[in-house]
C-alpha cells in the first residue's frame, strides 16, 4: 500500500560542481573556458535529487540485470591519506573486471583514478574524507574527485591556488586528452564544499581488420 508523504524542499541543483561565485570555477574542461558544466559529466557526490511524492512499501528490488561495461557508476568515499590512491584503484580495478570494460581502456582507467584520487588527497588535511565517482555511460568513462579545500576570494591566492591544481593535475590532463576527453575542475555547491575535478576517457574501438590483399596470379 502506498503512503502519500510531504517531498522535502531541496535546492534545484542536481551537480555539485559548478562556476564558483566571482568566476573562479569558469576553469578548463579539455583546454577550452566553461561557463557552466554538463551533468553527466560531474558524478556529483552530494547530487540532489527531488524526493518522490509516494512512498513505496516495500521498496521496488535493486537492478537485477547483468554488470554491463556500456553503463555503471560507483561512488567512493575515502580518507586523505597515503595509501588512498593505491586502494582507489584497486577498487577500480575490481569495478571494471566485474564489468567487463574493454582492455584497451583498463590501464588508462586504473592510472585516470590514482592520479585524480592523489590530487584530491593534496587538497584534503588529515582526518578529512575525499569522495570518488566513477562511471560508464554513452561510451564515455568518468571520474570525479572531490577534496575539501575551499576556492579562495582574494583575487591574488585564488590564482595561486588554480595554478597548484593545475600542475597537481598534468597527468589527469594527459592521460584525458590523449583518450579524446576532457578535463577541469570547479567549486562544488552546497551542501558539499571544497572543489570538484573531473576527466574523461572516450573508449575508440578498433576498425575492423581488413582482408588481406589477394595474392597476384602468377603470369
Amino acid at each position: 500500500m502506498s503512503e502519500s508523504v510531504p517531498t522535502p524542499a531541496l535546492s534545484p541543483t542536481l551537480a555539485a560542481c559548478r562556476e564558483a561565485v566571482g568566476g573562479w570555477g569558469r576553469e578548463l574542461v579539455g583546454g577550452g573556458a566553461r561557463s557552466g558544466l554538463p551533468v553527466h559529466v560531474l558524478g556529483a557526490p552530494f547530487a540532489l535529487q527531488a524526493a518522490s511524492g509516494v512512498t513505496q512499501c516495500p521498496p521496488p528490488p535493486p537492478d537485477l540485470g547483468e554488470p554491463s561495461a556500456a553503463r555503471f557508476v560507483y561512488g567512493l568515499t575515502l580518507p586523505s591519506a597515503a595509501a588512498t590512491p593505491v586502494v582507489a584503484q584497486e577498487a577500480a580495478e575490481t569495478i571494471l573486471d566485474v564489468h567487463g570494460v574493454e582492455d584497451e581502456l583498463i590501464e588508462p582507467t586504473l592510472a585516470l583514478v590514482h592520479e585524480l584520487t592523489l590530487h584530491a588527497c593534496r587538497f584534503t588535511g588529515a582526518g578529512e574524507m575525499v569522495h570518488l565517482v566513477l562511471r560508464r555511460t554513452d561510451g564515455v568513462l568518468q571520474a570525479m574527485a572531490h577534496d575539501t579545500h575551499a576556492p579562495h576570494f582574494h583575487p591574488r591566492l585564488a590564482g595561486q591556488c588554480v595554478e597548484r591544481r593545475k600542475v597537481s593535475l598534468t597527468a589527469v590532463r594527459e592521460l584525458s586528452e590523449s583518450h579524446r576527453g576532457g578535463w577541469g575542475f570547479a567549486a562544488a555547491q552546497p551542501p558539499a564544499a571544497g572543489v570538484c575535478t573531473w576527466a574523461t576517457l572516450v573508449h575508440a574501438p578498433q576498425p575492423p581488420a581488413t582482408p588481406d590483399a589477394a595474392p597476384e596470379r602468377a603470369a
